[in-house]
Parts: structure tokens; sequence; C-alpha cells
């Protein structure tokens, strides 16, 4: 049993650091840019601009956060979209918050593009998998959603199978 729970921490802070290299590194690429005195150019909603790297507009790409108040406390989202093609891993959503029986939680979720979208969005990505899950038990995959620019800046981001929204803030 002592094995078992040594291999189980292991994988857990083994994929933690994997997410946590991978957040670094598009974070990364992104303030590269911006040292090296090459300012990326404004986007706004309206932009039908796509990244020559692949079909998602422009404006959805980067890091974006939102929250969610509940009976449980403040929980914080981030939200990076990545450029990719359709199959691929474009959004990695991470989540932190508190558990109602005290604790915290700490989840990583991605979801891969599902069709190419216009040139001015929506994007639609499939449902999300677990990628890291402290405690796994806190932390559901979740179903296929749409991402929506909005008129302030702002992005949207929807549960086609049920309406429910979270908009979240660019953070970069």
């Amino acid at each position: 049993m002592t094995r078992r729970w040594a291999l189980i921490t292991t994988i857990t802070v083994l994929t933690v650091a994997l997410a946590f290299v991978v957040v670094q590194l598009v974070r990364g690429q992104d303030s590269g840019k911006e040292q090296a005195g090459a300012k990326p150019a404004a986007s706004s909603p309206t932009d039908n601009k796509r990244n020559s790297n692949g079909p998602i507009p422009a404006g959805y790409l980067g890091t974006w956060s939102g929250s969610i108040d509940n009976a449980a406390g403040h929980s914080t989202r981030e939200l990076v979209i990545q450029q990719g093609t359709v199959g691929k891993t474009v959004l990695t959503l991470t989540a932190d918050g508190p558990l109602d029986g005290g604790g915290s939680y700490h989840c990583v979720f991605q979801a891969n593009l599902t069709a190419e979208p216009s040139p001015n969005g929506p994007v639609e990505v499939g449902p999300s998998t677990v990628v890291v899950g402290e405690p796994m038990t806190s932390c559901t995959a979740g179903k296929p959603t749409t991402l929506t620019l909005l008129p302030d800046g702002s992005l949207r981001r929807e549960n086609t199978d049920n309406g429910e929204q979270l908009t979240y803030t660019k953070a970069d």
C-alpha cells in the first residue's frame, strides 16, 4: 500500500510540474516578444485577423482571468488560449479555490478545438479533460464550450449543454 501511495504522489507531483512548465513556456513566449521590443498589436473583439500560425483569431489568444464566488468562498480561474488546429489542445484552464469542508482544490483542464472558427469567432472547444487534480475528486471533466469575444473586450465561455457562462478579462 505504501508503494502505491508513493507512486500516486510521484505521478501527481510530476503532472503538476509539467503543467507549471507548460504555462510558464506559454507566458515566456509572450514576454520574450515584449523584451525584444516588439509590442504585440492591439486587438479588439471586432478584429478579423488570424494569427499566421493557425485558425484561431488573434483576439482570443493569451491568458484570461475569471472568478466564481459561492458558499465555499472565492475561486479563481485562469484560461490560456493558444493557437492550434482542429483536434489539438487550444484551451488550458486552471481552477483554484476553497473546498466546502475546508482545504482547497487545484485543477488543470485541457480542451481541443472542435471546428475551425470564422475570422471573428466564436471558438468551439470540446469537452475538457482533467490534467491535474488536487484532490482529484474535486476536479470533474467539463462539457463542450463556446468562447466568444464581447464588445467590452472580455471573453465569455459558455457551456453548450446547459448554458452556464463565465466571463473572463484579459490578463496579458
